[in-house]
């Protein structure tokens, strides 16, 4: 039996314990056997899935993150595409051995899954998170147990010590925020090519969602292994104001599109195709364009609706003013220099390369 196999089948396990209980028969026995199953996971099935292994950022996910997301595949592979909400989460996972507080706290809004792109959520309006927010697995948690793309060329690699290289300062981090955003674009354009017939995507797509996915994680990976990060205005604000990555993708999308490319306005549609991962996520991810949405009802993105087109995704968009200050205001000293450039100025001669 293959290791996703195996992780599967315990899964079923699980899911037939708590029918069980439901049903008022336990069977202690049966749930002991299946936690210790559960705790062989790290070795028996994790360390074994190459996706997993070779996927940046994955080493840092703990066992039971790892098992959380495990569930939600399975009840994807299930044929179930619904949202699973934290209460029945915790309660399948409490069948696998750990304890309540601790599956809620995985699935804190301030969690790793959450903050790191691993999970989408839906929190109700007077429901209470975490228990009552549905969550759902995003392409990249589901790259980690099944991803079929053939391995990058050992030259494009990075090494650990790279991975691990904290950000020298904020404006690093920024032009590092700019390469992945340039993914994410080349990425919407592989997924919606223009010239493919019957719109499907692109040979280019796989390769380039897994290398946008990387990006990410290799920098959430260095974020965390800088110090002073904590104090970086783009991180503050979005901590601030509660953006998930979509979020901060749009205000990205936006902020470069403005200050590096020259255009201020973009429209509602370019956004949403930017942040999907799918051609699914071009009808789930509406939302996030709605005028009572957070990024609009926070007047962080102002729209620019066209008065003979209500259509919400008619729309253009901009970052407003004051957000563009807050998220620059800790970059208006002198310039960075890179090495190349110092070495330059020290000499006191002009490069023609």
């Amino acid at each position: 039996m293959n290791p996703l196999e195996g992780l599967l089948k315990i899964c079923d396990r699980i899911d037939q314990l708590k029918a069980r209980s439901i049903d008022g028969k336990p069977d202690p026995q049966e749930e002991t056997l299946a936690v210790q199953k559960v705790r062989a996971l790290r070795t028996e099935v994790f360390d074994q899935l190459p996706s997993l292994t070779s996927h940046v950022g994955a080493q840092q996910l703990s066992d039971i993150e790892l098992m959380l997301l495990s569930l939600l595949l399975h009840r994807r592979l299930l044929g179930d595409d619904r949202m699973m909400d934290g209460g029945t989460l915790v309660g399948l996972m409490h069948f696998a051995g750990y304890r309540r507080n601790e599956s809620l706290e995985a699935l804190d809004p301030s969690s790793r899954l959450r903050s790191g792109g691993w999970l989408h959520n839906q929190t109700h309006a007077r429901g209470f998170d975490p228990i009552d927010t549905w969550f759902a697995p995003s392409a990249a948690s589901l790259s980690l147990f099944w991803d079929r793309n053939p391995a990058a060329p050992a030259s494009t690699i990075a090494t650990g010590e790279e991975l691990s290289r904290p950000f020298q300062d904020e404006e690093e981090y920024l032009w590092e925020l700019y390469g992945w955003r340039n993914l994410c674009l080349a990425r919407a354009d592989a997924l919606f090519p223009a010239d493919t017939p019957g719109g499907h995507p692109s040979p280019r797509f796989r390769p380039l969602r897994q290398d946008a996915r990387t990006a990410l994680m290799r920098m959430r990976q260095r974020l965390g292994n800088t110090k002073q990060a904590r104090n970086f205005r783009l991180e503050k604000f979005r901590h601030e104001h509660k953006l998930g990555m979509d979020h901060q993708l749009v205000l990205l999308h936006l902020l470069f599109s403005e200050l590096v490319e020259g255009e201020p306005f973009i429209s509602a549609i370019e956004c949403l195709r930017v942040v999907s991962e799918t051609r699914h996520d071009l009808f789930r991810k509406r939302r996030l364009f709605r005028p009572k949405s957070r990024l609009r009802r926070e007047g962080i993105v102002l729209g620019v609706e066209q008065p003979d087109n209500p259509k919400v995704m008619a729309a253009d968009l901009t970052l407003a003013d004051w957000v563009t200050d807050e998220l620059l205001a800790e970059l208006g000293g002198p310039p960075r220099l890179d090495q190349k450039e110092l070495d330059d100025f020290l000499q006191g001669g002009d490069s023609d390369e």
